[in-house]
């Protein structure tokens, strides 16, 4: 009798897989985004493998034109543009996906909590999450990290408090929806403690919009990190990110055009493929609206 539950599992396990998976793929876009999203992921993996150069290594003149030797020439201190830009998807995705990770690690449990007891709880809860939405993402991100320093984990730790609250009100949100639904209702009567029922329960059936909002999150983010390497605030210097080199180039467009747009390409590319991938999933798991709260506090 097990071993015919857990080959029933299996079965079921595979058909869901294999639904999801014809629904994303019903969005060419977004099958486009998987991919080029996918080669970014390689690109920053497998940098030193890919990059002609190192990402400090200096040759003999500065602000060079694309050659042979270097493919879109050398930033103002005689750097490979090509290989900054290969290395610096490294920092910008691990502060990306990093402070998502962040965001949805503290606001998802806050917003289940919240929705699930209700009552006074939810009520603080959400006075502290209002008090951090009340503040615009950037100036939030900008003010926390003028504070504790620019460093690659004080971003991720700026930026991810920032996202807190679009976490913590999706999973209130759809908590709320959920919490006196038969199935949970059934977990309380067969004995299920608060805690077992919130994160093994309720938890377990927001995973699909929680993913959503990662991937949307996280694409925001790689923007924020953008702008605040801009005004001098992101990864600091050696260490190479599409934000930083763009914060290089303002007074070298004219003289060298590659060195700014070349990052900001690559920018410009890994927003357009994550957004891609989010609306694929969006389909996939049937959530048609998760996002727009994120876009409309930025």
């Amino acid at each position: 009798m097990t071993t015919l539950s857990m080959a029933a599992e299996r079965v079921r396990a595979r058909s869901g897989a294999r639904t999801f998976l014809s629904r994303y793929a019903r969005s060419r876009s977004a099958v486009v985004g998987a991919i080029g999203l996918l080669v970014i992921v390689v690109c920053a993996v497998a940098a030193p493998l890919l990059a002609p150069y190192g990402p400090t290594a200096q040759s003999a003149g500065s602000l060079l034109g694309p050659s042979g030797s270097h493919w879109l020439g050398t930033d103002d201190l005689g750097r490979d543009i090509l290989s900054r830009a290969i290395y610096g998807a490294r920092a910008s995705l691990t502060v990306g996906c990093g402070s998502a990770a962040l965001g949805a690690l503290i606001g998802v449990p806050l917003g289940v909590v919240a929705g699930y007891l209700g009552r006074w709880t939810d009520s603080v809860s959400m006075r502290f999450v209002d008090l951090l939405l009340a503040v615009p993402t950037v100036l939030l991100a900008l003010v926390i990290t003028a504070v504790i320093g620019a460093s690659r984990i004080n971003l991720i730790v700026a930026i991810g408090v920032a996202a807190i609250p679009q976490f913590a009100r999706l999973a209130r949100a759809a908590t709320l929806s959920i919490r006196d639904r038969d199935f949970v209702v059934a977990s309380r009567g067969m004995g299920a403690t608060t805690p077992d029922t919130m994160f093994r329960t309720v938890l377990l059936n927001l995973l699909g919009p929680i993913m959503v909002q990662l991937v949307i999150t996280a694409s925001l983010a790689v923007v924020v990190e953008a702008g605040l390497s801009v005004l001098g605030l992101g990864v600091p210097p050696p260490t190479p990110s599409w934000g930083g080199m763009l914060q290089e180039a303002r007074g070298y467009l004219y003289q060298s055009p590659t060195f700014g747009v070349f990052p900001g390409l690559c920018l410009a590319i890994t927003v357009f493929c994550m957004d891609r991938v989010g609306h694929g999933l969006r389909i996939a798991v049937g959530v048609e609206s998760a996002g727009a709260t994120t876009r409309a506090a930025i």
